[in-house]
């Protein structure tokens, strides 16, 4: 397999930017954030001593990715404010999260015998692929603002590849470096501070013994930096949390869950009317529409059929690591947001229904007889030529705020 690791990559690499080269000719977003996200302060003044303790000790509008803002000091360090260094920043983390991917589930696969090399070779490929080119990714490596969803990605996905080195080798120098890749993820979003349970997942993926004490004794020093880091992060950001909480009910959130569940699933199973913006379906205070409670009705369907097929370890880890990724990003938990669903949020936790998907399609494909293989082959071409020319056009949608909120205003002329 070594001799086709660069192959795979190249290929990845070519075919993210084919869909994604036109992000290095957009401009800031000086109306959606990247005018205070990175025009700021902590990125003019340079590597100061005095700057970089601000840059770590401060909360800046209730944001903390000191480790993402010292990327952007150093891009501007050297460049100044040009958007194309911006841009091609981002893009050169996505590649590289794309290719990571890759390796994670072929490692996966391979070392927990689920399948021949060749076949966890199509599989891994493939989840690569869709990870690199959907169009729900646009909004990720396409606005400047959102690059440390990116960036804490790829510390993650690095933590991830480490951990699973680790339990290949049990070097300690691998649970030390995923550690110390834990820190960098936080540093870039607080949403790494999941990662803990991610690894208890790769431990049962992996067939680990999870009745021996020592798999959980090594998460405990993951778990204590994840609940420090936890209580930090909510510090910080209280006085928003409170007016968050105020707005909308805890059964309301739950239903607000179950509908941004279905929306994530349904867009990535086929993104159509992909938006920069999603606003609840109602303003705090109001009552639910009565077309919000089908979604928990769903989400309880689907939860029985899961239970049904609890013994098929691909649907279970795949949807697993999505939830427990996406978790934070539903408002069960209130978030200083005002989008009850954002592409951006989806990034990292995609992995696990793309895995999903690809498994279950191979596995079907392998059943058929070559007359109908050609057939599907098309189907899933089509498909995936579909997703490259929409995520391609819609990185020209992140051009500037002119075309950026051109969309918005035209669905809110159709609706009126």
């Amino acid at each position: 397999m070594k001799n086709y690791y660069s192959a795979f990559y190249v290929l990845l690499t070519v075919l993210c930017i084919l869909v994604f080269f036109p992000v290095l000719n957009n401009q800031f977003q000086l109306r959606w954030d990247d005018q205070w996200q990175i025009m700021n302060h902590y990125t003019s003044r340079g590597f100061t001593w005095n700057n970089l303790m601000a840059i770590f000790s401060d909360s800046y509008y209730g944001q903390y990715s000191p480790v993402n803002q010292l990327f952007y000091t150093l891009i501007y360090y050297f460049f100044g404010y040009n958007p194309l260094l911006f841009h091609l920043y981002s893009l050169l983390l996505h590649i590289t999260n794309t290719c990571l991917v890759f390796l994670i589930i072929y490692r996966i696969l391979t070392w927990g015998k689920y399948r021949d090399e060749n076949t966890s070779i199509i599989v891994a490929f493939f989840v690569a692929l869709l990870f690199g080119i959907h169009p729900m990714q646009v909004e990720a490596v396409a606005w400047i603002s959102s690059s440390k969803v990116v960036l804490y990605s790829f510390f993650t996905l690095w933590a991830f590849l480490c951990y699973l080195k680790y339990i290949k080798t049990y070097k300690i120098r691998y649970y030390l470096l995923t550690m110390v890749l834990f820190f960098f993820s936080f540093g870039s979003k607080e949403e790494s501070v999941i990662i803990p349970v991610s690894l208890i997942i790769l431990d049962w993926v992996m067939k680990r013994n999870m009745s021996k004490k020592s798999v959980w004794i090594e998460k405990i020093p993951f778990i204590l930096f994840a609940l420090f880091l936890g209580i930090f992060t909510l510090s910080i950001q209280s006085a928003r949390l409170i007016e968050e909480w105020a707005g909308y009910t805890f059964p309301q959130r739950l239903v607000f869950a179950c509908y941004a569940i279905v929306e994530y699933v349904v867009k990535l199973v086929l993104p159509v009317n992909l938006l920069y913006i999603y606003p609840f379906p109602v303003p705090p205070g109001e009552a639910l529409p009565l077309r919000m409670f089908i979604y928990p009705f769903i989400i309880l369907i689907a939860t029985v059929w899961i239970l049904s097929a609890r013994k098929q370890l691909p649907l279970i880890f795949g949807i697993v690591f999505f939830l427990v990724n996406i978790a934070l990003s539903l408002h069960i938990v209130p978030m200083s947001r005002y989008t009850i669903v954002a592409d951006r949020y989806i990034y990292l936790p995609s992995i696990g229904l793309f895995f999903i998907g690809v498994w279950y399609v191979v596995s079907f494909l392998q059943t058929q007889i070559k007359k109908r293989q050609k057939l599907y082959y098309v189907i899933i071409a089509l498909y995936l030529l579909y997703l490259g020319i929409y995520a391609h056009q819609r990185t020209k949608v992140w051009y500037d705020n002119n075309t950026l909120k051109h969309e918005i205003q035209e669905l809110l002329q159709e609706r009126i």
